[in-house]
C-alpha cells in the first residue's frame, strides 16, 4: 500500500496556480455563455492590485475540465461539468491565487526574467533533441491558443508562487513524524473469516425477478438511438508524396509521440502522416458529398442504427439534429461518413424478457449483499474456524488472501478507521469478518524506512493548513470584486 501512496500520493498543499507546464499540450475547452460588466475591461474579478481576465478564467476552467476528462476516462461532458460548478471552482482558484500574489507584493517578492528564461529552457516540451528551440516553443504555443506574453506571465505568476510556498513552508518535526507513523503503521493482530453466499443464478425463482422487475419498472429503458442513411467517402485512393510528409513532419513533428511522449522519428510516424494527410486533402471532397446529399443530388449507400454510446457517431450533433438534418462529414476510422437522420428512437420501457438478464444481474447483487450482511452478523456472535493471520500494518495487503489488491487496501484501511475491535466489511461475492487480538502502536523500523514520505506528509498538511488559515486573513486584508456571475 505504501508504494501504491508514492505513486499516487496527493498533496495536501492547496494547489493555488494549475501548473503553467501542465497547460502544455492541453486542449482548450470553453464553457458556453457567461456574464461579467464588459466595462471592466474583460475582468472576471479584481482582487487587491490584481486583475483576473476571462481569458484566465477560460484557461483555469479548461485545465480542471481535461483533469476530470482524464480521471473520467472521457466520461465528463459539459453539462455534468456545469452541475460540479467547475467554472466556479476555477474562479475561486485565479482568487486564491491572486490572494497569494498580493501577498507576495507586499513582502517585496519578484520573479527575474533570468529565472522565467531558465524555466523556459528546462521544459521538456520547447526542447529539440534537449536544446530549448524557440521555434518549436513558438508552434507548441500556437497549437494550445496561447502567446508567448501570457504565457510567460503565467510562468511569472507560477514560480513567485513557489517561493512565497517555500517561505511558508515548515519543517517536520521528529515528534509529528512519529505521530503521522503510529497512526500510519501501528500494527492489528486480526482474526478473520470469510463469508460466501448462498444465492446464485440457480436458485433464483422467477417470481423473486418479476416482483423486483415490477417495482423497478422506470429503471429498465431501451437505450436510445438513430437511424441514419450514410454515404461513406474512402480516403485511402488521395495521393501523397514525400516531399508532402516530410513537410508535414518538419511542422506537425511535436504532434507524433510514443507511449512516454517522445516525438516519433519520421520513418515511424510516416503512416500516420499519410493518412492524416489524405483526411485533409479529402475534406474537401466530403463535404462537396455532403452538399450533394443535403440537396439529394446523391442518394446514402447504406443504413445504420446507432445507440447513444457509440462514441464514433458524434453525438452531441445527433443530440441537437432534427429528423432529415444531414450531418455535416465526420471521421470514422479510415474514411469519412456524411450521415442524414432519418428516425430518432426514444427510450422506452423494456418488457420482462428484454430486461431479464438486467434484472436478474441487479437482484443478484442487492440479495446476495443483503445475505452477507445478515451471514456476517451471525458469525460475529458465534466467531468459530476463524484465521489467526498474525499483525498486519495498513500496508500489508498481502496477508489478505482471498482479496485483489485494492479490496485488500479497502479492507485494511476500514479495518485500521474503524473504532470497533471487531465487525464486518461486504463486497460484492464475500464478507470478511474479523476480530482485533491485540494492537502495537509504533514500528519504528518503518518510521526509518518510510521517513522520507512521512516527512513529505507533515510537510504537506502544516502548509496546508498554514495556507488555510493565511487565505482567511488574506479575504479580510484584499478587497475582492467579483463580476463573473456563471452560466
Amino acid at each position: 500500500m505504501i508504494t501504491w501512496m508514492q505513486k499516487h500520493r496527493k498533496y495536501l498543499v492547496i494547489t493555488i496556480w494549475i501548473s503553467t507546464i501542465a497547460f502544455v499540450g492541453a486542449g482548450f475547452v470553453g464553457w458556453g455563455a457567461y456574464s461579467y460588466n464588459r466595462n471592466r475591461a474583460g475582468a472576471v474579478a479584481h482582487v487587491g492590485d490584481r486583475k483576473i481576465t476571462i481569458k484566465e478564467l477560460n484557461n483555469a476552467y479548461t485545465n480542471i475540465y481535461n483533469y476530470y476528462q482524464e480521471k473520467t476516462k472521457g466520461a465528463l461532458t459539459q453539462e455534468k461539468a456545469k452541475k460540479l460548478g467547475l467554472e466556479k471552482i476555477a474562479l475561486s482558484q485565479l482568487i486564491n491565487e491572486a490572494l497569494m500574489l498580493n501577498y507576495a507584493d507586499d513582502l517585496g517578492l519578484t520573479t527575474l526574467d533570468s529565472e522565467i528564461e531558465n524555466a523556459l529552457k528546462n521544459t521538456k516540451a520547447f526542447q529539440n533533441n534537449g536544446v530549448f528551440d524557440k521555434k518549436q516553443y513558438y508552434r507548441v504555443l500556437t497549437n494550445i491558443g496561447t502567446t508567448a506574453k501570457d504565457y510567460e506571465n503565467s510562468l511569472k505568476k507560477e514560480i513567485t508562487l513557489k517561493k512565497l510556498n517555500n517561505i511558508l513552508s515548515l519543517k517536520p518535526t521528529k515528534l509529528e513524524k512519529e505521530t503521522f507513523g503510529a497512526s500510519l503503521f501501528m500494527q492489528d493482530k486480526l482474526a478473520i473469516k470469510t463469508i460466501y453466499p448462498k444465492l446464485n443464478d440457480a436458485n433464483i425463482s422467477d417470481e423473486a425477478l418479476k416482483n423486483f422487475w415490477q417495482n423497478r419498472k422506470k429503471s429498465y429503458l431501451t437505450t436510445k438511438s438513430y437511424k441514419l442513411a450514410i454515404l461513406k467517402i474512402p480516403v485511402s485512393f488521395i495521393n501523397v508524396d514525400e516531399n508532402e510528409t516530410k513537410d508535414y513532419y518538419k511542422r506537425k513533428r511535436f504532434a507524433y509521440t510514443d507511449k512516454d511522449g517522445k516525438i516519433l522519428s519520421y520513418d515511424a510516424a510516416k503512416d500516420k502522416i499519410v493518412k492524416d494527410l489524405q483526411f485533409k486533402k479529402g475534406k474537401r471532397f466530403a463535404l462537396k458529398q455532403y452538399l450533394a446529399l443535403k440537396k439529394g443530388k446523391v442518394k446514402a449507400t447504406d443504413e445504420v442504427t446507432i445507440t447513444i454510446k457509440n462514441r464514433s457517431y458524434p453525438q452531441k450533433l445527433l443530440k441537437t439534429a432534427s429528423v432529415g438534418d444531414v450531418l455535416k462529414p465526420f471521421r470514422y476510422n479510415d474514411i469519412y461518413i456524411v450521415a442524414k437522420l432519418e428516425k430518432v428512437n426514444f427510450p422506452k420501457p423494456m418488457n420482462f424478457n428484454e430486461a431479464e438478464a438486467l434484472v436478474k444481474k441487479d437482484y443478484l447483487k442487492i440479495a446476495t449483499k443483503k445475505e452477507l450482511k445478515k451471514d456476517a452478523k451471525v458469525a460475529l456472535k458465534n466467531f468459530k474456524d476463524a484465521k489467526v493471520i498474525g499483525f498486519v500494518s495498513r500496508d500489508d495487503i498481502t496477508k489478505i488472501k482471498g482479496l485483489d489488491p485494492l479490496k485488500a487496501v479497502d479492507f485494511l484501511s476500514k479495518v485500521f478507521n474503524s473504532k470497533s475491535k471487531e465487525g464486518y466489511i461486504v463486497f460484492n461475492k464475500k464478507a470478511i469478518v474479523y476480530k482485533v487480538l491485540e494492537q502495537k502502536l509504533l514500528d519504528k523500523n518503518k518510521l526509518k524506512t518510510y521517513d522520507a514520505l512521512l516527512s513529505e506528509n507533515v510537510k504537506n498538511a502544516k502548509s496546508a493548513e498554514v495556507n488555510q488559515k493565511l487565505l482567511s486573513i488574506l479575504r479580510n486584508k484584499y478587497k475582492i470584486e467579483t463580476y463573473y456571475k456563471g452560466q
